[in-house]
């Protein structure tokens, strides 16, 4: 693989038979990353995780004519949460099949068809950047899109499948930005990473990083056409949520209102010390993911030379990447940034931009191994070198062999299926269709059993360092019961239960224990 100064798309040259062949095997890449997503697809009920049921009621209410609201909450406010590129796309899909559950599957097809294309965009990419062969581009492809986390969550409701597909057409007209200077490419280039930022609010740290480049290259024109061509799509966004942010209540905020607020909060009352603690429990947590996957083993040492090696090749390959790709390392760079410092588990945001990860990686082998071709390194230098790279393949290899053979994507969404079964039956069964539920499975409940329904608690930016007390957990369940008045109070953690038991010896709550199914305990509030 090696870098080209000014690898222009439009100006390679390769003679028609074998542009014909390429096309031929880049389908070929298409339809096998297609067929095995989905024959991962199953027929588990959506919810395993909250945000791919948010995702469909999102879609719901928009197919159903109700607009971008959350209809699982009373008074179904206007939805803030997630931007509305994904729903909208699931939405037509509502539309061509409006039975629901039955199009949750298809759903998963179209994650599986969106995988496919971010393959190919992989692919193109690698190619036309990096002046990769067409093996070594198809290789990053397939190792990008149809490694085992990222098959996990092409499987459910997820928006990061759509994302990687936009993502790579959004990048590579960002680096003909970059290298043309003409402001159309610019708008275009801005317009792409808009559309990016409607599918993933995260997208948007693209933005500042093509306009980084653009200004360390004076081009002037081009970061106003940029900037213009974004906020098109992001302005809009951005003045919906500031008209509508203040409809979710306070406590709900960061389960259902807008990313901003939410992280300011936490940050302002947290300040230096919960940085640091951010990142480092985001570091010490994407460590144990990674070294495993990497090196699946219990014992650490082998874990941490795998990982070191993965840091040192990662470094390493930041020059020969910028050389070829200015814009694109620079939005991973920020985008990198953007995760270690955000207050949530750093898994999720690390799969949105998976199939880029493999190719920084891939040049910093390049790199160790440019690096050690001189003769005081080669009888030395070069096998560490290899051994190292063999280690990190084999080891991820080996991990995606026993996922696959395990099929580890079923188990989320099996497990959330089965725990939220004997809910969904009991709600459906013994509660009236006016009634509002606080329940752990809120969204799921609403989906399958036509009810209103809340959280059983509140997610602060705080809450990723430091649990809620018990105290804080009733202070915050009483400012649930004050803005949503649910009549069930439905909990199945340990937290829940000694707050419901707190709540019901207290007389003015009008609590009483009713039962219980395999998996929760259920109360009733029996004053308003």
């Amino acid at each position: 693989m090696t870098a080209v100064s000014h690898p222009e798309p439009a100006t390679l040259r390769v003679p028609k038979t074998a542009l014909i062949s390429e096309r031929l095997a880049v389908a070929l890449l298409a339809v096998f990353v297609c067929t095995v997503a989905l024959l991962t697809v199953t027929p588990w009920p959506v919810g395993a995780f909250q945000d791919d049921a948010t995702y469909t009621v999102l879609a719901k209410s928009l197919a159903e004519g109700h607009g971008f609201r959350m209809l699982n909450l009373p008074g179904e406010p206007n939805a803030t949460h997630f931007p509305p590129g994904y729903p909208l796309v699931l939405a037509a899909l509502w539309k061509l099949s409006p039975r629901f559950p039955d199009n949750i599957v298809l759903f998963k097809f179209a994650n599986a068809f969106f995988l496919a294309a971010a393959a190919v965009g992989a692919y193109w990419f690698t190619r036309r950047r990096f002046g990769a062969g067409q093996g070594t581009a198809t290789a990053l492809a397939l190792v990008g899109t149809l490694s085992i986390v990222v098959i996990l969550i092409t499987g459910v409701i997820m928006s990061e499948p759509l994302f990687m597909a936009v993502l790579f057409p959004a990048l590579l007209w960002s680096e003909r930005a970059v290298e043309s200077g003409k402001w159309r490419d610019a708008a275009l280039a801005g317009a792409l990473l808009g559309v990016l930022t409607l599918v993933r609010t995260i997208g948007v740290f693209a933005i500042p990083a093509v306009g980084l480049v653009l200004l360390l290259r004076r081009q002037w024109l081009s970061i106003v056409a940029l900037g213009v061509g974004s906020a098109l799509f992001v302005g809009p966004w951005q003045l919906w949520v500031g008209a509508h942010q203040h409809e979710i209540a306070p406590v709900m905020v960061g389960k259902f209102g807008s990313y901003g607020q939410w992280l300011v909060d936490g940050y302002r009352a947290g300040g230096v010390d919960f940085a640091l603690g951010v990142i480092q429990k985001n570091a010490a947590e994407l460590y144990g993911m990674l070294s495993y996957g990497f090196m699946p083993v219990e014992t650490a040492w082998p874990r941490v030379i795998v990982m070191a090696a993965m840091v040192g090749f990662g470094l390493l390959g930041t020059k020969r990447f910028y050389r070829s790709a200015p814009a694109s390392l620079v939005f991973l760079g920020l985008y990198t940034l953007v995760v270690m410092l955000w207050p949530f588990e750093p898994s999720r945001f690390l799969l949105a931009v998976w199939p880029m990860w493999p190719l920084l990686l891939g040049c910093g082998v390049l790199a160790a191994w440019e690096a050690t071709a001189g003769p005081q390194f080669r009888l030395v230098g070069r096998p560490v070198v290899a051994m190292l790279a063999l280690a990190v393949a084999g080891g991820w290899g080996y991990y995606n062999s026993v996922g696959y053979t395990r099929k580890w994507w079923v188990t989320a969404q099996r497990d959330a299926g089965e725990r939220a079964k004997p809910i969904v039956e009991w709600a459906a069964r013994y509660t009236a269709p006016t009634d509002v539920l606080s329940t752990e499975d809120d969204l799921i409940v609403y989906l399958y059993a036509g009810r209103k329904a809340v959280p059983t608690s509140t997610f602060t930016a705080l809450q990723r360092l430091t649990p809620l007390t018990d105290a804080q957990d009733v202070q915050v369940v009483r400012e649930i019961f004050a803005a949503y008045n649910p009549s069930w109070f439905i909990v199945g953690s340990q937290q829940g239960d000694r707050t419901a038991r707190a709540l019901m010896a207290d007389s003015t709550e009008g609590m009483r224990y009713v039962g219980r199914t395999p998996h929760v305990q259920i109360f009733q509030r029996t004053l308003p």
